[in-house]
């Protein structure tokens, strides 16, 4: 009888073999739920579909800034919602979306607003101009990606440094004289309008101006009515940034004939701050009046960042009735005199300026009817104590009304007195005056 020997190299490999396969079986039990096994199969990651492309973008130039208008993309059974439209710009001239989609050229988010269909807008304020050319690309973004419009373009104007811009008039204010704050008389066919731009006067020097209504209507969406507001802001979404095409204005009214009586307040600065023969000093006044029989209408300001220069304010856009309503006269004139010991005037004046005095050039130094950074109004002066020769010292600052200083179209008949006084001290219905202390 052959007999043979056993391999143990097989024997082994047959062994392994049925350890694997026990293995695999108590596997396949345990994941089926058989055999004692309670845990149900892994769902498949879940996929969002990114959004269709924003379409219709379109760019308008303007003084230091860019405004964009786009629709949201189509809802389609294909695509997902968008969370965010993501702003791109750039001064390298392409026709490639993809090429401005970068982090280099990132200008800021706009949150997509559910089951909105109506045109999205941004502004992009504070751009070097000089006919610059800039280049925008919008996209929709969620959790599934980011889909990029077409590019769209357009020149700016503009200094090559841009000025901050300020902010359109929210309060109320009447024109004791019906000349405007450029000295222009008033249109009298025309008056405060929020629903026909074609009224619009814009002899009042107050904003919006006719470029900035020109460019609402010619948007893709025309805006016709005031106050335009394309765009919540994102430090407070209750509010909109004071933007060059945002534009609102607060009532005005004329009241040539009409006797106004004022009260008149100085510059909180020139009483509670530190005044230096160093640094140039601001000067303001302020003439108000008791509008309680007719209210008017105002927008509510608020500032939403910075200070100075670079202060950006914004407004609800909701029509607010005030009882109080500031006060334009073209007849009036800043005067600054030296105090001698004994608290008396003495020497020449160092400042002596009517308001519209064709010998004054316009510009720093100038006394002037002003729509300052917080949408008010106030006639304002910068005095420079260096440049007139001036130095520590005190100082007596005199605001008058008065027939010498009506330099307005038409040299008109002062109409406005001056009843009370916030500050400083009151000699009569058209004179005024505070004392400051310079260091």
């Amino acid at each position: 009888m052959k007999t043979c020997k056993t391999d143990p190299s097989r024997w082994h490999r047959f062994l392994n073999g049925v350890a694997a396969f026990a293995v695999a079986s108590v596997a396949a039990l345990s994941l089926s739920g058989c055999g004692g096994g309670s845990s149900d199969p892994a769902p498949p990651p879940v996929t969002i579909a990114a959004p269709g492309a924003p379409t219709g973008l379109t760019v308008t130039g303007g003084e230091n800034v860019a405004t964009l208008v786009w629709s949201p993309p189509a809802v389609s059974a294909s695509t997902g919602l968008p969370d965010s439209f993501e702003i791109y710009r750039s001064t390298t001239a392409t026709t490639i979306p993809a090429t401005l989609v970068a982090p280099a050229n990132f200008v800021a988010s706009v949150p997509a607003v559910a089951a909105q269909t109506t045109p999205y807008s941004y502004t992009d304020i504070g751009l070097p101009g000089s006919n610059t050319t800039y280049y925008y690309v919008v996209t929709a973004r969620n959790g599934g990606g980011e889909t990029p419009s077409a590019v769209a373009s357009d020149s700016v104007t503009g200094p090559p440094n841009p000025r901050i811009y300020g902010n359109n008039f929210s309060a109320a204010l009447i024109f004791a004289d019906d000349i405007g704050i450029s000295n222009l008389a008033l249109d009298p066919a025309k008056s405060w309008t929020i629903s026909d731009l074609t009224a619009i006067d814009y002899n009042t020097g107050l904003r919006p101006l006719a470029t900035e209504v020109t460019a609402m209507q010619a948007l893709p969406v025309p805006q016709t009515t005031l106050p335009y507001l394309p765009q919540p802001s994102r430090i407070n979404p209750l509010y909109y940034e004071q933007k060059s095409i945002n534009t609102w204005q607060g009532e005005w009214a004329r009241a040539n004939g009409v006797d106004q009586e004022v009260n008149a307040k100085w510059g909180d600065n020139l009483s509670s701050a530190s005044l230096s023969s160093s640094a140039k000093i601001r000067i303001e006044m302020v003439l108000t009046k008791d509008v309680t029989a007719t209210p008017m209408t105002v927008y509510p300001m608020l500032l939403l960042s910075g200070s100075g220069t670079t202060e950006l304010q914004g407004t609800t856009g909701v029509a607010t009735p005030t009882t109080t309503a500031f006060v334009f006269a073209t007849n009036a004139r800043l005067t600054l005199q030296r105090l001698d010991a004994g608290g008396l005037p003495t020497g020449p004046m160092v400042v002596d300026q009517a308001l519209f005095d064709p010998a004054i050039p316009d510009g720093l130094n100038k006394l002037s009817g002003e729509i300052p950074v917080s949408g008010n109004f106030t006639y304002g002066f910068v005095w420079d104590p260096a440049t007139s020769g001036s130095t520590a010292g005190q100082y007596r600052v005199t605001f008058k009304l008065d027939p010498t200083s009506s330099f307005g179209t038409g040299a008109p008949a002062n109409n406005t007195f001056m009843k009370t006084a916030t500050n400083g001290v009151r000699v009569s219905d058209t004179e005024v005056y505070i004392d400051i202390d310079v260091k």
